[in-house]
């Protein structure tokens, strides 16, 4: 007899066991291939931004990406809403329900896109001063940032269908899809460029991408989620979406301004040159934080069943241990940037896009303090309750855009990287301390790594001093250095930096023991 379905208020009851640990390997894989794909593609297709644009017209893109980030602020959020929510209640409520959350997901969606259409008027029209573009390019970046909100606006509809996608912790699903969409998407910038269509024809391309990206979302979670579809209207489920986002829009804007003001206040004060400087040299240091971050975050889902079912402990454990792997990669690699990033941009780029050795410690330093604030605010998203990460995040920012505005003038991109570490460590502080009281752990000041800290100042003072010896122009000399150099630091980082019982757990990772043991027990 055929099993009867779950009703409206009947629990979902999978056949099989979620397999967790599988899920979280695959989901990191499938984000290592995006983002490897995305990395190799900017890698090829920066040269030809920078040589087609030129410095000035380059920097202004870079500032034009954040500044049409802006909208976000307009945006109510319901799509983080809804992909928490089904991470969360995915095995205990019925598939009516969850659709019932789609369906209020998507009513908040198309309400807000007016405005984010709104938002990017304004935007649009004053981009011009704040890039600081002459008379002649007025026309070209207003059209440009229109173009760039029309992608975004796309983003978000299929938001929708990337959520479900993540909450249902089936990211895996996009495997070896989004990698050949960049591939391509470069190959069109390469070709926007080389014809002269410059800043409107990337912003064309951008918004092909977003098109195709949405299509493919939409097709992936019918195919892969059987209950996807819209329910019935529910007014209680839509203002219970409107109250939650109310914290995600107070997240979001501050976010936007805790990370993405750094190219707007340095382009704004310090010209589109300086910007262009700042992203080439942030590029490597950039590139091992997205790394990181997605290999790391492809867990995170099902840490949302974990805090669903009140699995506190094993939680927490898992927190614990996506800063040791975060610690390990950021401290590793991170020397190997401060060390040869100089050679790097001169035998990529070529001359005078190098900010200086000072910018360059400091740009790891602010970095590698993001990865592991990035961490924790993944974890304080899952519980949906956002009021205090909100606040803290909000003087956070206040406190760098201060220091930002007083500092960049005198000192240019190591003034930036100062004020942002300055605000960036209020967080720093609050986001442990929510993530303890969330998981009902007592935040005392023992849990505070203060010999990982010491060794880790000691290894990047000795990266720094080499870095002023050190002088490669060739990709093969490069190369080899990295390799001989890469398996010191791991070892001397293993032996001086983590105690026995840390250098134990790292045992258990490289023999895939341990944080199997963390998701799957």
């Amino acid at each position: 007899m055929k099993a009867a379905s779950p009703t409206k208020d009947t629990p979902l009851k999978p056949v099989l066991k979620e397999n967790l640990r599988q899920r979280a390997y695959l989901n990191s894989i499938t984000t290592l291939f995006n983002y490897g794909a995305g990395t190799i593609t900017g890698f090829v297709v920066t040269p030809f931004l920078v040589s087609g644009l030129g410095s000035t017209l380059f920097g202004i893109w870079q500032i034009l990406g954040q500044f049409t980030a802006y909208t976000n602020l307009a945006d109510i959020r319901a799509t983080q809403v809804l992909k928490w929510a089904v991470a969360r209640d995915r095995e205990t409520v019925s598939e009516d329900v969850l659709r019932q959350y789609v369906t209020a997901s998507f009513i908040i969606v198309l309400f807000m896109l007016p405005l984010v259409l709104i938002a990017g008027s304004f935007i649009a029209w004053y981009a011009p001063m704040i890039t600081k573009a002459g008379e002649e390019y007025t026309n070209i970046v207003r059209f440009t940032c229109l173009l760039l909100v029309l992608a975004i606006v796309i983003d978000k509809v299929a938001d929708t269908f990337d959520s479900v996608l993540r909450g249902m912790n089936l990211g895996f699903k996009l495997m070896g899809i989004f990698p050949l969409i960049m591939v391509a998407a470069g190959g069109l910038k390469i070709m926007v460029i080389v014809l002269g269509f410059g800043l409107i024809g990337i912003a064309v391309v951008q918004v092909i991408v977003s098109l195709i990206i949405g299509t493919i979302l939409y097709i992936i979670v019918k195919k892969s989620v059987p209950w996807f579809g819209f329910g019935k209207v529910n007014l209680n489920r839509v203002k219970s979406f409107l109250k939650t986002s109310g914290w995600f829009i107070g997240w979001t804007g501050a976010k936007i301004l805790l990370t993405n003001s750094d190219k707007i206040l340095l382009g704004y004060i310090a010209g589109p040159i300086m910007v262009t400087q700042y992203v080439i040299t942030k590029y490597l240091a950039n590139t091992v934080q997205g790394l990181i971050t997605n290999i790391i975050h492809g867990v995170i889902p099902g840490l949302g069943k974990l805090y669903g079912n009140g699995a506190y402990e094993r939680l927490f454990k898992a927190r614990e241990h996506m800063m040791l792997i975060t610690w390990i990669f950021a401290v590793s690699i991170g020397t190997l940037v401060l060390v040869f990033n100089e050679s790097f941009l001169i035998i990529w780029i070529g001359e005078g896009k190098f900010a200086g050795g000072l910018s360059n410690i400091l740009i790891v330093i602010m970095i590698t303090q993001y990865m592991f604030i990035q961490n924790d605010a993944a974890i304080i998203q899952i519980t949906l309750d956002l009021k205090q990460q909100v606040y803290f995040s909000l003087t956070a920012a206040m406190v760098s855009i201060g220091l930002s505005m007083l500092l960049i003038e005198r000192y240019g991109i190591a003034g930036l990287c100062i004020a942002i570490i300055s605000g960036r460590f209020i967080a720093t502080i609050s986001y442990p301390w929510i993530v303890y009281a969330k998981t009902n752990k007592k935040f005392s000041t023992k849990s505070i790594p203060y010999r990982l800290i010491f060794s880790t100042l000691i290894i990047w003072g000795g990266a720094y001093s080499l870095s002023k010896v050190i002088s490669i122009h060739s990709w093969l000399m490069l190369i080899g250095s990295v390799f001989i150099l890469f398996p010191f630091v791991i070892v001397l980082l293993y032996f001086t930096s983590f105690s026995k019982r840390q250098r134990n757990e790292i045992s258990n990772y490289a023999y895939k023991i341990e944080f199997r043991q963390i998701i799957d027990r």
